[in-house]
């Protein structure tokens, strides 16, 4: 019985270990640590707390009360190191940097200063030899150069690779010696390494380019500058104002009484915090982040009926952009292609700008027109209209530090309503300055697009497009920098090209492409590895599905692009599921594992993505036209794409032999022609022969033979140049 209970344990002590972890939330964004003590009980330090120093480890009495001689030891010495090395919170081993400029660091340079710290801290004898030194140097090395919200397979990349016959630990089971290293590794890096880094460095994501969930690193009091200094000139300039009933300051704290200390720590935590997002050019964006478990079932449905209520009012939104396109080049030809005027804009700080007063009339008007249109409304509507009102009337809160200011001008981005406000305010405000742009006859070759804060208009009249830009002076805020035309103009940029959204459109020949910072920089950053990892060929699949790579009538379309554009973005689609699938392969498997999921990769890219472009083709293009393809034309270019991305990252290279076969079977064009359908049914079954004329189309032959290097800006995943570089 007892050894039923014992191998039971074991078994969900396993499962427990395999489950993934997220190390890099211990030391990303955490502004207000501020000593080791705040991180550790500095207390359990002395010999007199040993057995709680252990507990704390360890988590489990029962594995305490078993733990080898060997290893109560190792675990004193570490105890008595830790409390020499841990003084003025290790930064003797980050020495000060003389500059006083905030600048991102190189990540390489503080993984060394780490290990150098973990070294006069964790004894040799740890390791048992060097192979386990190498494992776990390996692990630190990820853990500092990781993402934001990046999981990591403990059990799989640490515990499994562990030598267990190494001195120090040959002495006990191997199931028990597993767990034991696993509690013992899981306390250094939360303890020991993210308070190296916690402590010293500012941890934080950016706006610097594409790569959303790159972590950057700050010194700690570079950054505490940088952000006091904002602060400072944003209450300079009346966006934010102390609110003195919420502060706990040094100032403050003579004026409260204990219990009213107490309770107004309670009410802090509900307070949003103030967090700074860097961007490109110097400036940076405030924004506030709400803690996850504030919000209670009630709360979270009460957000949800005033959403509701504000998308009421707000009405209808536009078109998709692709649809009013698609409008637009079908009157265009119809007007035999005359010159269009397209300009790009948007507005700086929309959020902020927001006239709140203006914003509550503006309220007022859509809830009566609301009421005339439909008549009485319902109570509900009319509680949820007061309720909004008294909302914004009330003070918006944030803290910054132990300082509570109160938001005065705008809307902050991150306020559970800041996006729905604003469409609403500048909804209203678009029908005011551009009524007659936005008005629209039956052959009228106009477009205006605002999502957000950008703006794209297209209209056949030069005098038309000097008139939007005249109302666009409306806005006191419009970014300059970012406003481009396609014609001369005194002040504002020119481009026959103008990006929009994540698209390029080519202002010539009305043709459309995908935007270059759609798939410029590391893929690896652009994969949120979160904790489903747990399952690979799950993990892998959702995140080749169509979801994450668009596939849309704008850019696959016959109608205003060329069949040679076409297999463009067709290519270049293949490349992006290629990348994904071999940066996610390089990070989370073996060797051993890849061969297996390209039968994935066939499933997910040749074939489905493949059926979902050519439906969306099918759908959009020319009643007369006539698109002559072999599906394996489709199925050659998504192996060119895997066969490119596997040989540019190293860890894939075992790969590509097998993609070479994959290639050779679909190689109508180059190769053999006769050996398969032309077109096949969801089963696999032969809808129609192979037909050389097809297969071989001299002219696609010219085309693919462009596809023998990754579109400019592709970045494929070497692990050696991402440790080296950032």
């Amino acid at each position: 019985m007892v050894y039923k209970i014992l191998l039971v344990y074991l078994m969900n002590y396993n499962i427990f270990m395999d489950i993934p972890i997220c190390f890099t939330q211990h030391f990303v964004d955490k502004q207000n640590v501020r000593s080791y003590g705040n991180i550790f009980k500095q207390k359990l330090l002395k010999d007199r707390h040993e057995l709680l120093f252990l507990k704390n480890i360890f988590e489990d009495e029962a594995l305490v009360s078993r733990l080898d001689p060997n290893i109560l030891q190792l675990l004193r010495d570490i105890r008595v190191s830790l409390q020499k090395h841990s003084k003025q919170d290790f930064k003797s081993y980050f020495p000060a940097d003389e500059s006083k400029e905030l600048n991102s660091l190189n990540k390489a340079d503080i993984f060394s200063k780490c290990w150098v710290g973990l070294c006069d801290i964790i004894p040799k004898k740890f390791y048992g030899n060097g192979h386990n030194e190498s494992v776990f140097k390996k692990l630190v090395q990820m853990i500092v150069h990781g993402m934001k919200r990046q999981h990591l397979l403990f059990s799989k990349n640490i515990i499994s690779r562990w030598d267990f016959s190494a001195h120090m630990w040959n002495q006990l089971h191997t199931t028990e010696n597993k767990k034991i290293l696993y509690h013992m590794l899981l306390w250094i890096i939360r303890n020991i390494l993210s308070a190296m880094i916690c402590l010293n460095f500012y941890v934080t994501t950016c706006k610097f380019d594409a790569d959303e969930n790159k972590l950057h690193f700050f010194w700690k009091h570079h950054w505490q500058s940088f952000y006091d200094k904002t602060v400072h000139k944003m209450v300079c300039r009346r966006v934010i104002k102390i609110f003195p009933p919420y502060c706990t300051g040094r100032k403050y704290k003579l004026h409260h009484s204990h219990t009213t200390k107490i309770k107004l720590r309670i009410v802090k935590k509900e307070i949003p915090k103030l967090h700074l997002v860097l961007k490109a050019n110097n400036d940076c964006r405030p924004i506030v982040r709400y803690k996850n478990d504030a919000l209670t079932p009630a709360d979270k449905h009460k957000i949800k009926d005033r959403l509701n209520f504000l998308r009421m009012l707000i009405g209808r939104s536009h078109q998709k952009t692709e649809s009013q396109f698609s409008v637009l080049f079908s009157n265009w030809l119809k007007m035999d292609r005359p010159k269009l005027y397209f300009i790009k804009t948007d507005l700086s700080d929309a959020f902020g700008c927001v006239n709140r007063e203006k914003l509550i009339t503006i309220l007022y008007e859509r809830f009566l027109k609301q009421k005339e249109q439909n008549g009485q409304l319902s109570e509900k509507i009319t509680n949820q209209f007061k309720d909004m009102i008294s909302e914004l009337r009330r003070p918006l809160l944030i803290r910054a530090g132990s300082t509570v200011y109160e938001w005065k001008k705008g809307l902050v981005q991150g306020y559970k309503y800041s996006p729905a406000l604003s469409e609403l305010y500048y909804k209203h405000l678009d029908e005011q300055y551009f009524s007659d742009h936005m008005k629209k006859s039956e052959n009228d070759i106009k477009l205006f697009v605002r999502v957000v804060d950008d703006y794209m208009y297209v209209t056949d009249s030069l005098e038309d497009a000097e008139l939007f830009l005249k109302a666009l002076s409306n806005y006191d805020n419009v970014n300059s920098e970012k406003t481009v035309v396609n014609f001369s103009h005194p002040t504002i940029k020119y481009s026959e090209e103008i990006t929009f959204l994540g698209y390029c459109y080519n202002t010539v020949t009305m043709q459309v492409s995908r935007a270059q910072n759609v798939f410029t920089g590391q893929m690896c950053y652009k994969i949120t590895f979160n904790s489903s990892i747990e399952n690979i060929y799950k993990f892998l699949e959702s995140r080749l599905c169509q979801s994450s790579i668009q596939i849309n009538g704008h850019i696959f379309n016959f109608i205003y692009n060329t069949e040679d554009v076409v297999w463009g973005h067709i290519f270049t689609t293949f490349c992006l599921s290629a990348n994904k699938f071999c940066t996610i392969l390089a990070m989370l498997c073996d060797e051993s594992e890849m061969k297996d999921l390209i039968q994935l990769y066939k499933k997910k890219v040749t074939v489905k993505l493949t059926n979902n472009i050519l439906e969306v083709l099918m759908k959009n293009k020319p009643n007369d036209y006539t698109f002559v393809y072999c599906i394996n034309h489709f199925r050659y270019v998504s192996w060119v794409a895997l066969s490119l991305c596997a040989k540019l990252t190293p860890k894939c290279l075992k790969i590509v032999p097998f993609v070479k076969d994959e290639l050779a079977k679909s190689n109508c064009l180059f190769g053999k022609w006769r050996e398969h359908a032309s077109r096949i049914d969801a089963d696999g079954n032969n809808l129609r022969p192979a037909v050389k004329m097809v297969c071989r189309r001299s002219d696609l032959r010219t085309i693919m033979k462009k596809f023998d290097t990754l579109p400019e800006g592709f970045q494929c995943y070497h692990h050696k140049l991402v440790f080296k570089n950032n």
